[in-house]
């Protein structure tokens, strides 16, 4: 930052909830089921923490959408990371309780997650709108998938869960790749 210019915080947030959500749903699918266990740490600090310092980072950039997005989806992994602690871990949630919390929370987030997909919509920047149309779509069916108990579509919305994780890496590498290319 030598000239006085700030470094791209979409990076480091797209990355973190890339990994994060990679990480999740390989236990959604199914591929690694123990997986779940690595995503509270993850939801905690990678997917929840750094995404919520790069949204502040964002509101720096004046990039409202951006503040929004990242301090949004970090709290969303540290509340799920808690919510899973407070209920089939630490037990302070009734079981009969969880599966309700958990259904009011996926369904809150997806109704977030449509209005920020539809103000994406006014960019041109297709990798931003394809990572909200998926994920978009990973919350509806995570919500059938609760919903109806089906693991069938729970395992489906895994795998594109997974394809989610690979755009939002893709939008870490574009945002890196634009800083290097307007170094050189």
């Amino acid at each position: 930052m030598a000239d006085g210019k700030m470094s791209n915080p979409g990076a480091v947030g797209l990355g973190a909830f890339a990994l994060t959500t990679f990480v999740l749903n390989l236990a959604n699918a199914g591929l690694v089921p123990a997986a779940l266990f690595a995503v509270l740490p993850l939801g905690l600090f990678y997917g929840g923490l750094t995404q919520f310092v790069a949204g502040f980072f964002e509101f720096k950039t004046g990039n409202t959408f951006g503040m929004t997005a990242f301090t949004g989806y970090g709290a969303f992994w540290i509340a799920l990371a808690f919510l899973i602690y407070m209920g089939p871990i630490w037990h302070w949630i009734p079981d009969a309780a969880f599966g309700a919390a958990l259904g009011a929370t996926l369904i809150a987030w997806t109704i977030f997650t449509a209005f920020m997909t539809a103000l994406v919509f006014n960019t041109k920047h297709t990798t931003v709108i394809t990572i909200f149309v998926l994920l978009l779509i990973l919350f509806i069916l995570l919500d059938i998938g609760h919903y109806t108990g089906s693991q069938a579509i729970t395992t489906f919305a895994g795998y594109e869960g997974i394809i989610t994780a690979l755009a939002a890496w893709y939008g870490m590498y574009e945002a890196i790749k634009a800083q290097f290319d307007l170094t050189t």
